[in-house]
């Protein structure tokens, strides 16, 4: 849903609504763990919950000597969590968070601290995604980043490190920092905290390893901008100090621009260092839950020898009160109020479908929610959808620029043609799609207006347009080898989001370059979700036909009609040899004969002049990239199904972490007899063997 606006409560609704009251208060507006026994959290690497109910998130088993492997754990809230009132609030809403963690450095497994042998460090972290095992390296990088520092998601990280890396901006090996999109720290202090009654009489340093527990707090005002980040000893302190540790102007409008993952991450290099995280807090557009001192003093296990505490406190549950009458009363309470939430629930589908059938309105209406725009809104935001506000045709209706009256906001608004029946399909599939994937590379959705026979979309807008206008048109200067390559990885990322890490297969099915648009920095966002189409992982999609631009369509689709993840891979193939090239997927020849990018490019690699072929307007090209991409790009474009590479191969090919393989000359030839060289190849290299497999059935 792109707001939370109501059209109304129901009777059976309100039946529902009363029975709330029966169960504690939890969501992703606000919870509280006291301990993590059954906490509703996702995990990945090595985070686990403990027996005593702590959230571990990395294992640092000892190898010898105090020396451990390089470990990465993840734990995030399993739900996502607005962090927008409103689809059209450019301002992100206030939050507050706090934690208690304990870090201990160990010399065997017997959770001996030992001093000064820190890890890499702990963040609490806010992120577009919560998936990064497979995009992210231990020790400097947190978990969450890599060596090209280019995240593929929109990340904020509030660091509690304990190496010092005059590289990443690190004032010592003990600091609190803030972290965004990147590694390299953008405001940073020593650990501690200030007291006084002022709040700036002293400022009292505090050791993050080996010391026992420490709490962090995390505020953040969406009206000044301010995050403000403070710290002070869990036993020792007692309560939160007056001042901050940290106070930055944050404008998180851009980063935080739909729903958001909250969790932590962890990471270490060779030092035996465990990261825990004992109680946590979390409330939007409030001041977090205090957490419960007494039950977390079980958890607490750093700064002594006696490790044997009793049992872990469970999740939103005082453990003074663990006995009280009010446990035996909540099975009678809850299991009557169970059925009959049962009922009522049954009641109002019921009555919805009677309400649908006397308004006229559609299932997909209750499934997106209300619309997010008033038409009245629309019709002043583009001057009454006047020429000088058009920007362009895109599938099935016309695209304008507006201007949102309420926040001044600059928006793109397509406008579908009433008359088009496959129109209709294409404004679902975009709402139902884009309305609930967010993804710093796939373009934004802001939400949806339908008046009378009017269907509008409205979208972040692009101010650099689509792709093709930079590769075909003669009033935009041509892109370097840079930019063009960084738009590839940009499409790659957003492709490999919708393939593997969203909770959906999402098949794009129209992968081209006037689908790519260019923000204000010169990022590519895959847009145009109209033929798009979901399933789920690990099932194979039912699309049965043809559907997507000649040129970017992959053999089997054209002769069988089923799009896979491997026709989105084919298409992306293509795409990666038309921006590395300047030329469109198919032109004519001398002869005035059609002829396909992908053929001209394996001629010209059988004849040893595949670089000749780049578009010769790039000078500043790096040889050795463009090669990769043209290889690349035959790889994923390859007429046999099996030998594409998954998006999550391709991601490492094109960021360095895998090597391209070397190919026969005759690899890429759509010749039959060419199959057997085809299942060799495959099978002599696990890696595309491996990412192609899943290309049929999901994950």
């Amino acid at each position: 849903m792109f707001d939370g606006r109501s059209p109304g409560i129901t009777k059976p609704e309100f039946v529902c609504f009363l029975l709330l009251f029966f169960f504690p208060a939890s969501g992703a507006e606000e919870f509280i763990y006291n301990g993590f026994a059954n906490a509703d959290l996702s995990f990945e690497g090595e985070a686990s919950i403990d027996e005593r109910g702590r959230l571990g998130l990395t294992t640092g088993l000892d190898t010898g000597g105090g020396i451990s492997h390089a470990g990465i754990g993840h734990a995030f809230y399993r739900y996502p969590v607005s962090f927008r009132n409103n689809p059209s609030d450019p301002v992100v809403p206030s939050f507050t968070t706090t934690f208690v963690f304990e870090t201990t450095s160990t010399t065997s497994d017997d959770y001996t601290p030992r001093a000064d042998n820190g890890s890499d460090g702990l963040a609490f972290v806010i992120s577009s995604s919560n998936k990064f095992l497979n995009e992210s390296l231990p020790a400097q990088y947190l978990g969450l980043f890599n060596m090209s520092n280019r995240g593929s998601r929109d990340i904020l990280a509030i660091e509690l490190g304990d190496i010092m890396n005059p590289k990443l901006n690190s004032i010592d090996d003990n600091q609190v920092a803030v972290n965004i999109n990147s590694f390299n720290s953008t405001s940073s202090s020593t650990a501690g905290y200030y007291y006084g009654s002022d709040g700036h009489s002293g400022f009292q340093a505090m050791k993050l390893v080996g010391e026992g527990a420490n709490q962090l707090w995390v505020e953040y005002d969406g009206n000044t901008q301010i995050l403000n980040v403070t710290l002070a000893s869990f036993r020792q302190l007692g309560s939160k100090p007056e001042s901050p540790l940290l106070s930055s102007l944050v404008n998180l409008s851009s980063l935080l621009t739909g729903v958001g993952y909250i969790g932590f991450s962890a990471s270490t290099s060779i030092f035996a260092t465990r990261h825990y995280i004992l109680g946590w807090s979390f409330k939007k557009n409030g001041e977090a839950r205090e957490l419960n001192t007494s039950a977390l003093e079980y958890s607490v296990g750093g700064g002594g020898n006696n490790y044997d505490f009793g049992p872990p406190a469970s999740p939103l549950t005082d453990t003074k009160h663990a006995r009280s009458p009010s446990r035996i009363l909540l099975p009678v309470v809850a299991i009557p109020s169970f059925f009959l939430l049962a009922i009522s629930a049954v009641l109002g589908y019921i009555y919805n479908k009677r309400q649908l059938v006397k308004t006229g309105k559609q299932d997909w209406e209750i499934d997106c929610g209300p619309p997010s725009f008033t038409y009245k809104d629309l019709h002043n935001a583009t001057n009454g959808f006047k020429d000088e506000m058009f920007l362009g045709r895109g599938g099935f209706g016309r695209v304008y620029k507006g201007l949102l009256p309420a926040t001044k906001q600059n928006v793109a608004i397509k406008r579908i043609s009433p008359e088009s029946k496959q129109g209709m399909k294409e404004f679902i599939s975009e709402i139902t799609i884009l309305g609930h994937v967010r993804h710093r590379r796939v373009v934004n959705l802001l939400g949806y207006c339908r008046h009378k026979h009017e269907l509008l979309l409205v979208y972040d807008y692009m101010p650099n347009g689509s792709l093709d206008k930079y590769l075909y048109g003669q009033d935009k200067p041509p892109l370097c080898w840079s930019q063009r390559f960084n738009i590839i990885k940009d499409v790659a990322s957003g492709l490999f989001y919708l393939h593997e890490e969203w909770e959906r297969v999402v098949i794009h099915r129209d992968i081209k370059s006037s689908n790519v648009l260019l923000d204000d920095n010169m990022n590519g966002r895959l847009g145009d979700f109209g033929l798009a189409r979901l399933h789920d992982h690990g099932v194979d999609a039912h699309t049965t036909h043809v559907a997507g631009t000649c040129g970017y369509i992959a053999p089997e689709l054209a002769r069988l009609g089923k799009a896979t993840k491997a026709t989105d891979i084919f298409a992306f193939g293509v795409f990666m040899l038309e921006v590395t090239c300047g030329r469109r997927p198919i032109e004519m020849n001398a002869c005035g004969e059609p002829r396909a990018i992908a053929d001209c490019v394996i001629n010209a690699w059988q004849n040893g002049s595949a670089m000749d072929f780049r578009d010769p307007r790039v000078q500043d090209c790096v040889a050795q990239e463009v090669e990769s991409v043209l290889k690349l790009g035959l790889l994923c474009s390859h007429p046999s199904p099996k030998v594409r590479p998954g998006m999550r191969l391709v991601m490492q090919y094109l960021e360095s972490v895998a090597t391209l393989p070397d190919f026969p000359l005759n690899f890429f030839n759509a010749d039959p007899a060419n199959d057997e060289v085809c299942d060799q190849f495959v099978a002599s290299c696990p890696s595309v063997a491996t990412a192609t497999i899943s290309l049929s059935g999901g994950r």
